[in-house]
C-alpha cells in the first residue's frame, strides 16, 4: 500500500519507568534525543498523516517542539498509566472520521535504529484495509506494524500494556535483525552506554 494512504502513528506517551528518573525519549544517542531518530525518519517519508501521541507539554516540552517542527499532529496522552493501549486508542479515534485513510503504521519512539527502508516494506506488503503486517525477529512479533481500518474497532477495545500483540501475532510478519528492533528500556540499552563511576 502507498504511503499516502497510510498515517503514521508515533508513541511516545510511556512514563520510562524503567529508565529511572530521567526522561527516556531525552536521553542522548548519537548527539540527539533518543526520540529524535524515529520522529525524523518517520517524518522523511510521505505517510497522509503524522501523528504522535505524547505527555503533556509541561512534561516533554523539547519533543513536542520537535515534532511539531517536523508536522505531526500531537495527542496527548494525560494518562500514560493506562499504558500503551491508550495512546492506540487515541490515535484511532483520531484517524477513524478520515475515510482516506486505510491504515495505520505503529511506530514506537523508543526504537531507534529502524530504518526507512524497514517502514517501508511493511507498508508496501499491506495489501488493504483487512491487512495487519508486523515486524519481527524471528522469535515475535512486535511494532513497526500496519495495521487496516478494518481492524480499527479492535484497536478502540483494547486495555493495559500488551498493545496490539494478539492481533500482530496473526499478521504477515517482515523478518529483520534483532538490532533493527531493538527498544530501550533501561539506560543499559542504550548503545556505548556506561555505568556512572563515583569519583574517588
Amino acid at each position: 500500500m502507498r504511503t499516502e494512504r497510510i498515517a503514521a502513528v508515533l508513541l511516545a506517551a510511556g512514563s520510562s519507568s524503567r529508565f529511572g528518573d530521567d526522561d527516556k525519549l531525552m536521553a542522548n544517542l548519537r548527539g540527539k534525543p533518543l526520540a529524535a531518530h524515529v520522529l525524523e525518519t518517520v517524518a522523511s517519508m510521505a505517510f497522509a498523516e503524522l501523528i504522535a501521541v505524547v505527555r503533556p507539554i509541561a512534561d516533554a516540552p523539547v519533543i513536542h517542539r520537535k515534532l511539531d517542527r517536523r508536522g505531526y499532529t500531537i495527542i496527548v496522552n494525560d494518562r500514560p498509566e493506562e499504558g500503551i493501549s491508550g495512546s492506540i486508542v487515541r490515535a484511532v479515534e483520531h484517524v477513524m472520521p478520515n475515510m482516506k485513510i486505510r491504515g495505520i503504521l505503529i511506530c514506537l519512539a523508543d526504537m531507534p535504529d529502524v530504518p526507512q527502508t524497514h517502514y517501508n516494506r511493511i507498508c508496501l506488503a499491506a495489501e488493504d484495509i483487512r491487512s495487519v503486517v508486523a515486524s519481527t525477529d524471528g522469535f515475535s512479533s512486535s511494532p513497526p506494524a500496519f495495521i487496516g481500518r478494518k481492524h480499527f474497532p479492535e484497536l478502540l477495545a483494547l486495555k493495559g500494556d500488551q498493545g496490539a500483540r494478539a492481533l500482530l501475532s496473526h499478521g504477515i510478519q517482515i523478518e529483520t535483525s534483532g538490532n533493527v528492533l531493538h527498544d530501550v528500556d533501561t539506560p543499559e540499552d542504550l548503545p556505548g552506554w556506561r555505568p556512572v563511576t563515583p569519583q574517588q
